[in-house]
């Protein structure tokens, strides 16, 4: 796009709803408060890149199953653009997830649990369902998946 900024504003609602993973480039004008996800700069011009995010805004049911054991939690995904945080019910105590992050439909987020185990888990957004693989820090391995409550 080379649109002046009060175009690539209207314009936004329509990117962002947009198929996640969707890029979009604009030569010389921001987003405004929708940070780039990239920045570049050559002979005194810029250029911003996106990549349209999935929407994982509000509650999920995760379950995830490795070395012969299962659990089922209650996640929560706060959301600006692809820049996300949240908290995972861990029976009576809620644990912040750390390094959150949305690229497009690709997710990634990790969390300590209940016995100071780190478990980080990678996965794809597909509308109201994920998916995904962990591996905690004693080397454990399994699946996970969330669906939109």
């Amino acid at each position: 796009m080379y649109l002046l900024p009060a175009l690539n504003l209207k314009l936004r609602p329509q990117l962002l709803a947009m198929r996640p993973g969707t890029r979009v480039v604009s030569h010389s004008f921001t987003m405004d408060d929708w940070e780039a996800d990239e920045t570049s700069s050559m002979d005194g011009r810029r250029a911003y890149f996106w990549v349209v995010p999935a929407n994982v805004m509000g509650a999920w049911t995760l379950e995830a199953s490795g070395a012969g054991a299962s659990e089922k939690m209650e996640l929560t995904f706060e959301q600006r653009y692809q820049k996300i945080e949240g908290t995972l019910g861990l029976g009576q105590v809620q644990a912040g997830l750390r390094d959150a992050r949305l690229r497009g439909f690709n997710i990634s987020f990790s969390y300590v649990d209940g016995k100071s185990v780190r478990r980080d888990l990678t996965g794809r957004v597909s509308g109201a369902r994920m998916e995904g693989s962990f591996r905690t820090d004693n080397g454990t391995e399994g699946r996970w998946s969330a669906t939109r409550k």
